[in-house]
């Protein structure tokens, strides 16, 4: 989630937008930058669920800069916002890994929301590695209750977690339904449900955070060069069965959606990459359906 600029598309986005999904305070940042632009106050804190009319809406539904430009749309005269600072109390985990205590300070969630006629639209993301805290408290919590110390097992080591963690990562890497999720949440909640059911669950969160960052890694790999590519990506979309079939923008979107993921070995394709061959197809068959110049 990198900062957003202050330069507008017009569709309520700033020029060079490109959020990146863990990283929290610049999503707090795009927030700031697009009140600044849009002349929407900002209140530092969001309203009390249930309460009455609502819409719940996270990164599954909709993303940021999608919300940002519903509230503009919708006429919201404010955006309410409310950041959750991580600050780990290390007398709560045995041995916290040191890749979470090096987050301290940062953000570990934030929540978004407008009103308009009358309901209140939510939007929500929580860092996908802080799960991975959340569940050495559980963890941690269940151990003290539940066990003596000389019954609870011994905890492992950081390097121990990652080796004994390694098969599962590959088993995960392997799948193409895996592949074909999207970076953050709908990635990581696929990895926690189809963990090997014998896999050491001291393990299991470090299997799910490396297999969704070696996802994410060989996902940019794949996506690269894409620039090189466009324009014949371009026709071959425009040639493609379900690409004709679908009837409206959206489906169309969709579609190609899944055509850049099978070009990409089934990895699912960024968001600027879909918008970017759909952009591009739709020139192109204008282009082909105008009539020929006289001369």
């Amino acid at each position: 989630m990198g900062s957003a600029s202050a330069a507008n598309h017009g569709d309520g986005r700033g020029d060079g937008y490109v959020p990146t999904v863990d990283d929290v305070s610049s999503l707090r940042s795009a927030v700031a930058a697009f009140a600044e632009q849009h002349a929407l106050a900002v209140v530092p804190a969001v309203p009390l669920r249930g309460c009455g009319p609502e819409v719940p809406l996270d990164g599954e539904d909709i993303d940021l800069p999608g919300f940002l430009v519903l509230a503009q749309r919708m006429g919201a005269p404010a955006l309410y916002l409310a950041i959750d600072p991580f600050d780990p109390d290390d007398d709560l985990v045995a041995d916290p890994p040191r890749h979470l205590l090096a987050r301290r300070g940062q953000l570990q969630g934030i929540e978004v929301a407008f009103v308009a006629g009358g309901v209140v639209h939510f939007w929500e993301h929580t860092a996908s590695w802080y799960a991975e805290w959340e569940a050495l408290l559980t963890a941690n919590h269940h151990g003290v209750d539940g066990e003596d110390d000389e019954d609870r097992p011994r905890w492992l080591s950081e390097n121990e977690r990652e080796e004994l963690s390694e098969p599962a990562v590959q088993a995960l890497l392997a799948m193409p339904q895996f592949r074909a999720e999207k970076p953050g949440g709908g990635r990581y909640r696929f990895a926690q449900q189809h963990l090997p059911a014998d896999l050491d669950e001291r393990v299991t969160h470090t299997a799910v955070r490396l297999a969704c960052d070696r996802a994410d890694e060989v996902a940019r790999q794949r996506y690269a060069d894409i620039d090189e590519h466009y324009e014949q990506l371009a026709a071959d979309l425009l040639a493609d069965p379900a690409y004709q079939r679908a009837g409206s923008a959206a489906a169309r979107k969709q579609a190609a959606e899944r055509f850049l993921a099978n070009w990409a070995d089934g990895w699912a394709p960024p968001m600027v990459a879909r918008e970017e061959l759909y952009a591009r197809a739709q020139r192109l068959a204008k282009a082909a359906a105008r009539p020929p110049a006289l001369y």
